[in-house]
């Protein structure tokens, strides 16, 4: 089975973190959703780091928004935004991890704990 890579764990990689690249190299069939890349673009504070995110994202299977992960996202806004905090970018990567039959590795479980489907791998490090 296949791995959705959080958003949090690649801003680790990017950042050197020993322990968090040895855990992404212990995963197999890699993937990121595109909202985890504009998540990262947006945090750049230049266009060298934008560069040098897409390089570091080229390596990884980019998965993007479809009509079917769109619903699922939505349905999941309707269902825990008010009462569980759910945030527009967590429905999206919920929803397509769902959708992908993927496990999602994030160290953020409580973002997506609400999402009962949803697989989750918690990294150690």
């Amino acid at each position: 089975m296949g791995y959705l890579v959080d958003t949090d764990i690649l801003i680790d990689i990017s950042k050197g973190n020993n322990q968090a690249i040895k855990f992404l190299d212990s995963l197999t069939e890699i993937k990121i959703s595109v909202i985890s890349a504009m998540e990262l673009i947006v945090g750049a504070r230049n266009k060298k780091e934008i560069t040098a995110i897409e390089d570091f994202l080229s390596s990884y299977e980019r998965l993007h928004v479809s009509e079917e992960i769109s619903v699922k996202a939505l349905e999941l806004i309707k269902q825990h935004s008010l009462s569980e905090g759910l945030s527009i970018p967590d429905a999206f990567i919920g929803a397509t991890a769902l959708n992908k039959d993927l496990i999602l590795t994030t160290k953020n479980v409580k973002h997506f704990r609400v999402i009962k489907e949803v697989k989750i791998k918690e990294p150690i490090y």
